[in-house]
């Protein structure tokens, strides 16, 4: 069973969309891309609080709006 196939795994991946609903609204980046850059966080930063997994995915969507 991979990651993305855990229901637990998809609830992280929404709450941390939802965090980032408005900054990348703000900045132009689809809702698709918003799921990839989340998916991919959580993928390479497990164990990392929220905050830090938040901080990385706004990085993330500067570069997908530049």
């Amino acid at each position: 069973m991979s990651d993305t196939a855990d229901p637990r795994h998809e609830i992280v991946v929404a709450r941390l969309m939802r965090q980032l609903d408005r900054f990348a609204h703000d900045l132009g980046v689809d809702e698709f891309d918003v799921r990839l850059i989340a998916q991919r966080v959580i993928a390479d930063m497990p164990l990392m609080p929220d905050e830090d997994r938040l901080a990385r995915a706004r990085n993330w969507l500067l570069v997908a709006s530049a």
